[in-house]
C-alpha cells in the first residue's frame, strides 16, 4: 500500500472531521474528484446522497460509470433531469457560460438539500483549476457550495484502493465550442459521437473534439497517441467517420491534448 506524506494525511483528516455528524449531498460526475469526495462521506458522514445530472452535455457511458460506482459502494444516488439549452444565456455561449450552467445545476441540488433535510453540499473542483479561468467557482462560492479541495486527488483516490485513480479528467460538451458560437443540440451529438469513434477505434481515454465554425472539428489526443492516428490507414478511418457524423473539415491539434485549451485565446487577449 502506498503512504501519504504528513501534509496530505492532514488535509484528509481535515475533509473527515468537516463530514462527521454531517448529512452530506456530493455533486456527483463520476469523476475521479467527486468520486473520492463520495467515498469519503459514505465512510464518515452520518448520511450521504450523491446528486447526479443528466442532460446532452454528458455521454451515456458517464452516466452509467457514475450509476455502477454508486452501486458498488452502496450510497445512495439520485439523477437530476437538466435542459441547459432552454436557458439562452447558456446556449449564446459567452465566456461566462460556466458560471450561468453551475447556478442552474446547483439550485437544483439546493432544493433537494432543503426538502431532505441535508446540511452540506459538496463537490469536486480541484485545486488545479484555481489556475485556469473557471468562473463557474464564482457561482459555487455565491450559493455556499463547498469544494473542499484535496491536492494528489489520484494519490488519495490510488490510496484508498478506487477504481477511478486512474480516470482521465473530463468535462461537459459545452466545453468543446469555442466562445461566442452557439451552442446547439446537433453540435453536442456531433462532439459526442465524434469522440466515442475516436476512443472505441484507437484505445485512446484522454482526447477532446473541439467544433469551430464551418463544422470544423480540431481533435486533440496525448501526444504519446499521436502516432495512433497520424498514420495513413487511420487517417482515412478518421476522415470518413467524422464526415458522416457532419464534420466538413478535420483537424489534428499538435500541440495535443490540454485542459481548458478553449481559455487560450482569453489569455492572449489580455497580453
Amino acid at each position: 500500500m502506498i503512504e501519504l506524506s504528513e501534509k496530505l494525511k492532514k488535509k484528509l483528516d481535515g475533509l473527515i472531521a468537516l463530514l462527521k455528524a454531517q448529512k452530506v449531498i456530493v455533486a456527483f460526475s463520476g469523476g475521479i474528484d467527486s468520486s473520492l469526495l463520495a467515498y469519503l462521506s459514505k465512510k464518515n458522514a452520518e448520511e450521504t446522497l450523491l446528486i447526479t445530472m443528466k442532460s446532452l452535455l454528458y455521454s451515456e457511458e458517464e452516466t452509467e460509470e457514475a450509476r455502477n460506482f454508486a452501486l458498488n459502494y452502496n450510497i445512495p444516488h439520485l439523477f437530476l433531469e437538466t435542459e441547459p439549452l432552454s436557458n439562452e444565456e447558456f446556449s449564446q455561449n459567452k465566456i461566462n457560460r460556466c458560471y450561468t450552467c453551475k447556478k442552474d445545476i446547483f439550485a437544483k441540488i439546493l432544493k433537494v438539500k432543503e426538502e431532505r433535510g441535508y446540511n452540506l453540499v459538496i463537490e469536486g473542483s480541484n485545486i488545479t483549476d484555481l489556475g485556469d479561468y473557471r468562473p463557474g467557482l464564482d457561482a459555487l462560492k455565491e450559493l455556499n457550495i463547498l469544494s473542499p479541495y484535496i491536492k494528489a486527488d489520484r494519490l488519495v483516490s490510488k490510496y484508498f484502493q478506487l477504481e477511478t485513480e486512474s480516470k482521465p479528467s473530463g468535462a461537459c460538451f459545452a466545453s468543446r465550442i469555442p466562445y461566442n458560437q452557439v451552442i446547439t443540440e446537433s453540435k453536442l451529438k456531433m462532439i459526442e459521437n465524434a469522440e466515442k469513434f475516436l476512443k472505441d477505434s484507437f484505445n485512446l481515454t484522454q482526447l477532446r473534439v473541439r467544433y469551430h465554425d464551418e463544422k470544423i472539428a480540431r481533435i486533440e489526443v496525448l501526444k504519446k497517441d499521436l502516432e495512433k492516428i497520424i498514420n495513413d490507414k487511420s487517417i482515412d478511418k478518421i476522415i470518413d467517420k467524422f464526415k458522416e457524423i457532419g464534420f466538413c473539415y478535420i483537424t489534428i491539434d499538435l500541440e495535443g491534448f490540454r485542459s481548458g485549451s478553449l481559455n487560450e485565446i482569453l489569455s492572449n487577449s489580455r497580453n
